[in-house]
């Protein structure tokens, strides 16, 4: 058994065909008996006319219609040996006024009586304002000479010729369409193919404004952005190594130089060691927090907290900090403002670590505030110093996950390089957004706007 072939191609060819060869058909069906039946209502038409001329003038030779049917039958054999070339006025029955037929046909017979209820349907026959004559109905299709008869059989010649055509065209037209339709979705399909087998990085040329042109869109930004979590997915397992690598040397080489006796087991040495162990411990309980809150697993405790008080218990326990590098640490929060409905915990996280970001990135006598305020149906805490400011290229990054920039990551020993990718997690947990705003040399502004519904 023969297997058609499946592809989208080739269904829209057999789609566009089906409807154009129905079309043609039932087109070109309706045009053959609409040119057929109004050729046969003219040929009657015509028959009639050509009749009564011919009985009013033998009526105008004889003064009567005695004989007429005679007449009739001997002028076609005189003028017409082929019987498929006479004129086709001889089938229409002739009576006259008082309805005594004088030429038959085969629904009347010579010397019958017509009823008069017919006799009122047919034709009368006039001459000088007198009826002559009646002709009487006959149904249509009327007889066809030979030709009329080569008439109707070039117009059905004509009318497959161009029946064929027209499909022929629709069959050309139906294989350019379908391919030009069916060429975008192709080239998707290579595209994911290609992708599939690792070459991230496809685009598409995007080449109407309709769904498939929206379709090729879709897929060039998702191509894109599959290429960026690879190259991040890529990046941060190189940070992790790093990050992992430092301690683990430290830890190694303590170890080593211990078990073979070229350095001595001290508190000193072990503090290094289980302070290098921490740090470890550290990353990984990062590296956690962060897959939970990503994941939408992480557990949040929550609780009416006062934001004002929040950034104050922040600034309590930076405050030593602040004073040995002589930065004023303040906070601007009203004691009226709605309290929030959060994990506190978590939340102080947060702060924490934006507050630690702007002590280490402000010079001795800057300031860092820490302020809140209320908007329509959120609270927004910021955290703001005076500090080198973040670089433009740095800002559109800060959040991602070891990404290091002059202010984006600080840079001190034991950081993790995960703070601000942690921050922005949590914030997203507790349904709120978290940004940045800098300019170099300007200092940098942490925003955190959180609802004031659960």
């Amino acid at each position: 058994m023969i297997k058609l072939p499946r592809s989208l191609t080739f269904k829209l060819i057999v789609a566009f065909l089906g409807v154009s060869l129905a079309s043609i058909a039932l087109v070109a069906i309706l045009s053959w008996f609409a040119a057929t039946s109004e050729f046969s209502r003219f040929v009657g038409q015509q028959a009639q006319d050509d009749f009564i001329v011919f009985v009013t003038d033998y009526y105008g030779e004889n003064t009567s219609l005695h004989g007429i049917d005679q007449a009739i039958r001997l002028r076609v054999d005189k003028s017409f040996n082929d019987p498929l070339d006479r004129p086709r006025f001889f089938p229409f029955a002739l009576a006259t006024p008082d309805g005594v037929v004088v030429n038959p046909n085969e629904g009347y017979h010579l010397d019958d009586q017509v009823p008069d209820t017919l006799l009122a349907t047919g034709t009368k026959i006039l001459k000088d304002g007198q009826v002559i004559g009646i002709v009487l109905p006959r149904p249509p299709p009327f007889p066809r000479n030979r030709a009329q008869e080569q008439f109707v059989e070039r117009t059905l010649d004509t009318l497959l010729i161009s029946a064929g055509g027209a499909a022929l065209l629709a069959i050309i037209l139906g294989v350019v369409l379908a391919r030009t339709i069916t060429r975008p979705v192709q080239d998707l399909t290579n595209a994911a193919q290609r992708m599939a087998k690792g070459e991230l990085g496809q685009t598409v040329r995007v080449q109407s404004s309709d769904e498939v042109g929206d379709l090729a869109n879709a897929f060039n930004q998702m191509s894109a952005d599959l290429q960026h979590a690879d190259q991040v997915r890529r990046q941060m397992t190189a940070d992790i190594a790093h990050e992992l690598r430092n301690p683990l040397t430290v830890i190694g080489g303590y170890l080593d130089a211990m078990r073979t006796g070229d350095l001595q087991p001290t508190p000193k040495r072990l503090d290094a060691v289980y302070d290098e162990i921490q740090h470890l411990e550290g990353i990984v309980e990062d590296l956690r927090t962060l897959s939970l809150a990503e994941a939408g697993a992480l557990v949040l405790n929550r609780q009416e907290v006062s934001p004002r008080e929040l950034l104050q218990s922040v600034r309590s326990r930076f405050a030593p900090q602040a004073a040995q590098k002589n930065i004023a640490l303040t906070v601007e929060a009203d004691a009226g403002l709605p309290k929030l409905n959060v994990d506190d915990t978590r939340l102080t996280q947060v702060l924490d670590n934006l507050v630690s970001n702007a002590l280490h990135h402000t010079p001795e006598g800057g300031a860092v505030t820490l302020a809140a305020q209320a908007r329509e149906n959120t609270i927004v805490l910021q955290v703001r110093d005076t500090g080198e400011g973040i670089a433009p290229e740095d800002l559109p990054r800060v959040f991602e996950r070891f990404y290091r920039g002059d202010k984006a990551r600080p840079t001190d020993e034991g950081s993790s390089g995960l703070g601000l990718a942690i921050a922005s997690a949590i914030v997203n947990a507790h349904g709120g957004k978290i940004w940045v705003e800098s300019e170099l040399g300007k200092g940098a502004a942490f925003f955190v706007e959180l609802p004031l519904t659960n």
